[in-house]
């Protein structure tokens, strides 16, 4: 289920580049969709709802460009690409990946991710490639949502020990899913992306930092060359329970994967 050739437009490096932020984008909105009729009142579950449709849909932009370009049509290997590889071919990062099964896990890791999401997609603003740049426009629009959402419970929430506890846990896989992507060298050559993950993941801290002062939030940030960073920081290695995860989003398509739903 590998994109096994490029066309003119991407080099491979490039590719692998945008499939790692694709399988962000789908991992992360498949963890949300799980809080839709369990969150902690109706306008949340609505709320999740809404913003786990933008980020699939995200994914399925970066996914038909990458499957355009290999001279495949996405209209009929878009759902098997995106659902039916094998856990080794997903770039997705721990961060996207994790359960959250505590509401305060899924609102950290809705914040620091959509922080992230941000500053990527401002990144690709001015791509040589067109298609990623009207795709960011889109993006960034419905992000300044995500955000706002984000923010407003943060600001309610981020002194209680709950949240505390949870970014205690997930800011080192936030740390560590900004290790620079395969390929990135490539990107950043042909202009399809403007800053490496270095320069991504300062602009990240800084606004992450500045959060957590104006919400009296106190951070102990990890060293992004400790172990416990280096445990999430490669994206060809699954997280713990991917396998179960993945089989559940699977569950229908592998019935018949011919089939057309």
């Amino acid at each position: 289920m590998s994109i096994d050739h490029v066309g003119n437009g991407l080099s491979a490096g490039t590719a692998e580049y945008l499939l790692a932020f694709a399988d962000d984008e789908h991992l992360v909105g498949a963890r949300h969709t799980a809080w839709i009729g369990l969150g902690p009142f109706l306008e949340e579950d609505l709320a999740f709802c809404s913003i786990a449709q933008d980020e699939l849909g995200h994914a399925i932009g970066l996914y038909e460009i990458l499957l355009r370009d290999a001279g495949r049509d996405p209209s009929s290997s878009l759902d098997a690409f995106a659902l039916l590889r094998e856990p080794s071919e997903y770039r997705s990062s721990h961060l996207a990946e994790a359960e959250c099964d505590d509401w305060a896990d899924s609102l950290v890791r809705h914040w620091l991710y959509d922080r992230a999401e941000a500053v990527r997609w401002n990144a690709l603003a001015d791509s040589s490639h067109t298609g990623v740049a009207a795709l960011s426009a889109r993006a960034r629009s419905e992000e300044r949502f995500h955000l706002e959402h984000a923010e407003r419970f943060m600001s309610r929430v981020g002194t209680t020990p709950q949240i505390a506890a949870a970014v205690e846990r997930l800011l080192p896989s936030a740390v560590g899913s900004w290790a620079p992507v395969v390929g990135e060298t490539d990107a950043l050559a042909a202009g399809v992306t403007s800053a490496p993950s270095s320069e991504l993941a300062n602009r990240w801290e800084a606004a992450v930092r500045a959060d957590a002062d104006r919400w009296g939030l106190s951070l102990v940030w990890p060293d992004p060359a400790s172990p416990l960073v280096a445990a999430h920081a490669d994206r060809s290695v699954r997280s713990k329970g991917f396998d179960s995860f993945h089989e559940s989003l699977t569950v229908v398509l592998a019935l018949d994967p011919a089939a057309t739903w």
